[in-house]
């Protein structure tokens, strides 16, 4: 239901809000579309170093088949002090 044409497009077609608001969708339309995201290079750089640490394996096979070689022969020794240090250092 219109009252006084208020919801007509004849009421609003040579009226200044009618262009007011055409323009402004005109514009938006026009910054939406040049609208690009570019990161910076300190983001760049880690974006590279997170892409590194991805691809890092979780276990250095190398070394567990060192070690356990080492165990084996019983050439692995590790000494008390050692051992306290390290578990008094993961707690505290």
């Amino acid at each position: 239901m219109m009252i006084n044409n208020v919801g007509s497009a004849k009421y609003y077609s040579g009226s200044v809000a009618a262009t007011r608001y055409t323009n402004a969708a005109d514009y938006v339309r026009g910054a939406q579309k040049s609208d690009a995201f570019i990161p910076s290079k300190e983001a760049q750089s880690f974006s590279e170093m997170l892409n590194k640490l991805k691809n890092i394996p979780d276990v250095r096979e190398d070394r567990v088949s060192e070690l356990e070689q080492k165990i084996s022969s019983g050439q692995y020794h590790v000494s008390a002090h050692d051992i306290a240090a390290s578990l008094l250092a993961s707690r505290y």
